[in-house]
């Protein structure tokens, strides 16, 4: 199977983005997965909380 890359965009969704990405990590049906976050230039702590969690990994 080849590998599957999710893009995932971050525009001030610091409410949601931590889950999100948890989510995509512990899913269970693709094995072979490359996660792509993009921020496109939050102005909340969006950003941070998505290094912190990749950092965690």
């Amino acid at each position: 199977m080849s590998k599957i890359s999710i893009i995932v965009p971050i525009y001030n969704v610091e409410d949601y983005i931590a889950e999100a990405i948890d989510s995509l990590i512990n899913q269970t049906i693709f094995q072979d997965l490359e996660i792509l976050l993009i921020d496109d230039g939050s102005q909340d702590g969006s950003t941070d909380i998505a290094k912190k969690v990749c950092n965690g990994i």
